[in-house]
């Protein structure tokens, strides 16, 4: 029954937008079980720390995560016009299991991981909250830096019906990434904003228009929120309008 709940919750709403923005991906091993808020807990060395900081001073998007390993490594991936750093072996596929946090990414996390494990994924990492629990069971892609919800259990794949979108942009492009996927059949290598919408490289540059659609969405946060009748904004995004322009300008 509960296992039900958790994938029938917030079908009706879009995943499409709902990555959190980050371009650095800091791993800290930590063997679970986890507390709610983890990063507390984390314990991280001086120099690790202090570059957080730096981050957070500068206002540079991070995310910071537990992977459930006693290892007890620390690992950092970036994201770069498309590239990612640190990845010395791919892909990665970063799994939501944080129960402690929400009852579905519990429940359902370590199935998907498990499922991975079984289509033959060498390397399917444990982590902790990476956001959207309404739509788990999650996961984060590296090389590809893309996150995705409601993945299959027993065919778990990563297409544009499960995409949430690319951690590296803000909402709207990731919006707008996915419908240049649509309109081309390939991914572009990157894009950047500009003044009237954005720039995409495949590896040449194409500069694009666009207006975007949002609705207004009301529902639970997680499987706990139906029981207490405690309901959240949400809002999700299409693209209204796109056009490409024949002459670049500067992003």
């Amino acid at each position: 029954m509960a296992l039900a709940r958790c994938l029938d919750l917030c079908l009706d709403q879009p995943l499409l937008g709902s990555a959190s923005t980050s371009r650095w991906l800091v791993l800290v091993d930590k063997p679970r079980p986890w507390p709610s808020k983890v990063q507390q807990g984390l314990n991280l060395p001086s120099e690790w720390q202090q570059r957080l900081d730096d981050w957070r001073d500068q206002k540079v998007p991070f995310t910071l995560l537990a992977r459930h390993s006693q290892e007890g490594q620390v690992r950092c991936f970036g994201w770069e016009r498309g590239k990612v750093s640190g990845l010395e072996e791919g892909p990665l596929w970063l799994v939501c299991t944080h129960g402690s946090r929400d009852a579905c990414c519990g429940s359902l996390g370590p199935r998907l991981a498990q499922a991975l494990r079984n289509s033959g994924e060498s390397q399917v990492w444990e982590v902790s909250h990476i956001g959207g629990h309404r739509f788990a069971p999650t996961l984060w892609h590296l090389p590809s830096w893309r996150v995705y919800g409601r993945i299959d259990l027993h065919h778990p794949v990563c297409d544009l019906k499960t995409l949430r979108g690319n951690a590296a942009y803000a909402p709207r492009l990731q919006v707008m990434e996915a419908y240049l996927f649509q309109q081309r059949g390939s991914w572009p290598l990157w894009l950047e904003e500009t003044p009237e919408g954005c720039r995409a490289y495949w590896p040449e540059p194409e500069n694009w228009s666009f207006e975007l659609s949002s609705i207004e969405h009301t529902g639970p946060l997680s499987c706990r929120d139906i029981g207490e009748g405690k309901l959240e904004p949400y809002l999700s995004w299409s693209v209204r309008r796109a056009a490409k322009n024949e002459q670049l300008s500067t992003p």
